[in-house]
């Protein structure tokens, strides 16, 4: 990362309630490189984002960051891919103990080498699917946040919600501009599941593009 994008990362940051310190954006300049060096070989990321890792991948995962406010959670980061949203929360919040569930082999491998790469502590991967994972009593009420970034449809997310949440843990997904039929298949036919006080938040800023919202429910006690 040229000195400008370190500067335009630090400042758009600022501009999310996001403070940024000279180590953070040095984790986040290796970070980008090793994306990009990755992303020649393997899929990790659509290459019309690359030319804008900073402000699609980067701030955009921080966005969630306000709704975080347990200093030592146990995050889980569904379907995590190139490690979005929780890599970047990692490294804004490094007291956080983050789990990163991924089922596909070669982002597993990116995942661990950044993990090294960053020396990031208590930062794990749950090579599987959800599916299997949920199958077992495992991860069961493992974690106090569960996240996800546009991974799942929010009547998928429920479900793993109250699998993976403590009582009155968090979901938190980042979507769209429109989710209102989402949340209304969620709601009105799917929901099965122990997650209720579903609050959307509006994300307008104009370098991330388009609207966005948050989709924040809360598991019931």
């Amino acid at each position: 990362m040229n000195p400008d994008m370190m500067l335009l990362l630090q400042l758009n940051a600022r501009l999310l309630g996001v403070e940024l310190h000279e180590k953070q954006l040095a984790l986040f300049d290796l970070y980008q490189n090793e994306l990009l060096k990755w992303n020649e070989k393997t899929n990790l990321i659509s290459e019309k984002t690359t030319s804008d890792i900073v402000n699609r991948h980067f701030l955009d995962s921080l966005t969630a960051a306000g709704f975080i406010t347990l200093p030592n959670a146990r995050i889980v980061d569904v379907g995590s891919g190139a490690g979005f949203p929780g890599i970047p929360l990692k490294i804004y919040l490094p007291s956080i103990h983050l789990y990163l569930l991924e089922s596909n082999r070669k982002k597993v491998s990116f995942l661990k080498q950044v993990i090294r790469l960053l020396k990031l502590e208590n930062t794990f991967i749950i090579h599987d699917r959800t599916e299997n994972v949920t199958r077992t009593d495992e991860w069961r009420e493992k974690f106090e946040i569960v996240i996800s970034r546009a991974a799942f449809k929010l009547s998928d997310l429920l479900p793993l919600g109250q699998y993976f949440l403590v009582p009155e843990g968090l979901l938190i997904t980042l979507k769209g501009p429109d989710v209102s039929a989402e949340l209304k298949t969620a709601l009105e036919d799917e929901n099965t599941s122990k997650i209720y006080q579903i609050n959307q938040y509006d994300i307008n800023k104009s370098f991330l593009g388009p609207p966005r919202k948050i989709i924040i429910a809360r598991k019931a006690k």
